[in-house]
Formats: C-alpha cells, structure tokens, sequence
C-alpha cells in the first residue's frame, strides 16, 4: 500500500508560549472549561496555566519525574503518574505510581496508588468516568474505580510495553504496544482482537490511539521507522485508504487528537 503525498510545508508561529518547566514536558491536558491547561515534566512538578494570557496559576513540587495526566471530574480533580527513569531499560523494576490531587488546593485525594514496576505514560477514563486505565512499559494495563480508587480486578497481561490506552465510545479499551494494538473488553478482562499494526512497518512501534467518534475507526500513529497516521476499519481490522504522512522521517508520532466539531 503506498503512502499518500505530503502536503505543501507550511509554518506557523505560536500564538502565545507557557514558560517555567525546567526539562521536558511529558504531558499535557485540558480541563473542560477550555480555559486552562495542565502540563507535567521531568522537572518534578505539575503546573497549571490560564490560556487567556498563559499566566501560571498554580504549580505543584512533586517529588518523582511526571510522565501523564489526566483531568477528571469535570475539572476538580488531577490525576498524575510519577516515578523514576528507567535510563531505557524498560525490563528492570522502577517503581512508578499513580496521585490524584485535588485542583483548587493541590491536596492529594488519592494515593500513591502502586501496582505498576516501569514508566507509566498511558492514562485514560471511560467515558462514565467510573474507570480509569494506566498502561506501563512494564507490560500491564491497571484498571481503576475512580470511586474508591482500588483496582477493579487483575492486571492486563499486554504482553509488550504500552505505549498508550484509550477507550471508544462503546468502553472497549484501545492498547497500543511496541508490537501491537489490542482491543480490550475491559469488564470481561478478554482481548477479543489483536493485529500489528506500525509493527508490520518497519517493525515500528505503535506510539498513540484515538477512535473515531462513532467508534467505527480506530486511528493510530506510528514511531520514527513508520511516522504516518494510519486508520483501521474496526469491524475488520483492516487498514482503511492510505496511510496520512507529512511528518518527517524518523520523527515520532506521540499524540493524535480529533477535531470535536
């Protein structure tokens, strides 16, 4: 199947910059008023910013490197991962946790929230609220009663380092790996689908999920071996059209996000 042509280069110049983190911003996420972003980093905090005027509103010192966040209850909540690099070893033991902090007041409501021995990179919420998922390069997938904050159930044996979680429309949960993407029924705790996805290109790996709005599509990116978007017919598993480039080779792929309009 050939690739699709690359648009014509174009650049932009940002609209407004958010300075103050210090190394690497490994997450972004924004609360449900539109109005404010949460960012995490290696430089140990959290911090949150006004979009109006990228003022910074708040900043939470953690004590361990931020890899993901999330927003929950309709904004009152921020749900962070936290824990050590593992200096590319991903087969050792680090010690990575979940927190769940309060927005307003930065208190901690939950946690730490343990069960995960590597990098945790992966979070998502189905779209009742009640579960949240956390995936790890330490191969499991941990689901999450948002209500009580114990597990709900066994660890999901992926196989392979996850990369990313997302659930669909219907609560199916998405898994991307370094060799696959799997499909997750996740109150039967059985994965009824799995294929390769990026890994059949290049042995890519598979580096970020989203599905389309009517859960028909699922829509994947790949790493530097494979940097294309590509779409998978769900009802088949197969790849649906051309895959859609335009990034630069050996460039990574790590978020899809979808127009809500």
């Amino acid at each position: 199947m050939k690739d699709s042509k690359q648009p014509a280069d174009t650049h932009r110049d940002p609209v407004k910059t958010f300075e103050g983190h210090k190394d690497e911003i490994t997450s972004i996420a924004t609360f449900p008023d539109g109005k404010r972003i949460a960012t995490g980093s290696w430089d140990e905090t959290i911090r949150i910013w006004r979009l109006a005027d990228g003022r910074e509103m708040k900043k939470w010192v953690v004590k361990k490197k931020v890899g993901a966040l999330l927003i929950l209850r309709d904004g009152k909540q921020v749900v962070s991962t936290e824990g050590d690099d593992a200096d590319d070893d991903f087969d050792r033991t680090v010690y990575w946790r979940l927190w769940v902090r309060d927005v307003e007041t930065g208190r901690v409501i939950a946690g730490p929230l343990d069960g995960h021995t590597n990098m945790v990179y992966a979070l998502d919420v189905s779209l009742d609220g009640g579960i949240l998922a956390s995936g790890s390069y330490d191969c499991t997938v941990i689901l999450w009663d948002t209500t009580t904050w114990q597990r709900k159930g066994q660890l999901l044996q992926c196989g392979a380092h996850v990369i990313w979680v997302r659930f669909s429309p219907t609560g199916q949960l998405g898994v991307a790996t370094k060799e696959d993407i799997q499909i997750w029924d996740s109150d039967q705790r059985e994965r009824p689908a799995r294929f390769k996805g990026h890994a059949n290109f290049n042995k890519s790996w598979n580096r970020s999920l989203t599905w389309t709005r009517d859960g028909t599509h699922l829509l994947s990116a790949g790493d530097g071996h494979d940097p294309v978007v590509r779409s998978w017919d769900t009802s088949t598993l197969k790849q649906a059209g051309d895959p859609w480039a335009g990034h630069d080779d050996k460039t990574e792929i790590l978020h899809i996000i979808l127009n809500p309009a």
